[in-house]
């Protein structure tokens, strides 16, 4: 299986992951989901330089051993270091005493026989990231009253109404086609409406991200460029770590960005609404391009975000980080759930067979 959650919505991944766990036979698979990998795999295999390297047990497992492993090959390195040191300076200290020649020689053979080890690379590590303070908003940040919209014929939504206030943090879940995208673009003032009035706060500074999008990008500019630019008074050594977690590294930050894929362009958009955050946050799949330390780098720069969020995600362990309000969409109607991931399951029933929430 190659990334087989990527366009499954939440309840159609509930259903798989419960397949796959009663599943008899043997499974190999590739995934950026990291919850999907931890209710899976009881193997993970690493590729690094060109190597396979085993461990027993899901993916948190493998974070640990994998730490615990590099300690244990950094300890015998600089054991060995000091070792080689120590008699180094023997060697240089007594070559020319000739009373000293049988043990100079000695330890040169000494040397020459120990199997040297190499410095082990130590595991990316998360860039740590201080989002800067975004503007402070009214109380309500944006406001939907009687909204409808429509797409041809197709009634999408009818006389909606949400608020979204002052450090909102809130996920939007449902079937795929129910409207999620597109309400998210009702309040960003990107998909006009049919009826009723999108009032945005006096102080709303809205920012809308999607992994489509690259418009608000300078094509003149190199990646590094456009950061600075973006971040002002950003040092070029921390414009470099931050780029570097979202996978732009060593000479990528010199890439044009008319020559960036769409791929690379949906990442450094991401990394201008760090550098320069607005204080209502619209995010649509912002970890679509992302690897896993990736996602890491983006969950710890947004927890400490101090505006509103809102956002669609198919990554359940980046909505179970973030998620604090849950908004369940289906038919044109909106659901509200007080709370993250894990109680709208339990408050929807989804989790419950004899309701139909995860049957085949």
């Amino acid at each position: 299986l190659d990334e087989p959650t990527n366009h499954l919505d939440l309840l159609a991944l509930l259903w798989f992951q419960r397949y796959l766990s009663n599943y008899p036979g043997a499974i190999l698979m590739i995934s950026h989901d990291r919850d999907f990998m931890d209710a899976i795999a009881e193997t993970v295999v690493e590729i690094d330089e060109q190597k396979l390297i085993s461990y027993r047990g899901d993916y948190s497992s493998y974070l640990s051993e994998r730490e615990v492993r590099y300690e244990q090959k950094l300890s015998a390195w600089r054991n060995q270091k000091k070792e080689v040191d120590r008699i180094q300076e023997f060697i240089d200290r007594f070559r020319s005493v000739a009373s000293k020649a049988s043990q100079v020689q000695s330890r040169v053979k000494q040397l020459e026989k120990m199997n040297t080890l190499e410095k082990p690379r130590a595991p990316r590590k998360v860039f740590k990231f201080h989002f800067p303070k975004p503007p402070r908003s009214n109380q309500k940040v944006i406001e939907l009253e009687g909204v409808s919209q429509a797409y041809g014929e197709t009634r999408i939504y009818e006389n909606l109404d949400l608020v979204v206030e002052r450090g909102d943090r809130t996920v939007l879940v449902g079937p795929n086609g129910a409207g999620k995208s597109t309400l998210l673009k009702i309040m960003a003032g990107i998909v006009p409406i049919d009826g009723g009035e999108r009032k945005v706060g006096y102080a709303t500074k809205l920012g809308y991200y999607s992994q489509h999008r690259s418009e608000l990008l300078n094509e003149g500019n190199t990646v590094l460029e456009e950061i600075c630019t973006t971040g002002a008074g950003m040092r070029e050594e921390d414009a470099r770590g931050l780029l570097g977690s979202f996978l732009f590294r060593r000479e990528d930050v010199h890439k044009k960005v008319k020559v960036l894929s769409g791929g690379e362009k949906s990442r450094l958009n991401l990394v201008k609404f760090l550098v320069d955050p607005p204080n209502l946050l619209l995010m649509d799949e912002p970890t679509t391009h992302l690897d896993l330390l990736s996602v890491e780098a983006l969950i710890q720069a947004l927890k400490q975000y101090e505006g509103s969020l809102v956002f669609i995600s198919h990554d359940v362990h980046f909505i179970r980080k973030l998620a604090e309000s849950t908004w369940h969409i289906s038919d044109g109607q909106v659901t509200r759930y007080s709370g993250g991931y894990d109680y709208y399951l339990e408050k929807s029933g989804l989790l419950d067979d004899e309701k139909g929430g995860i049957t085949a």
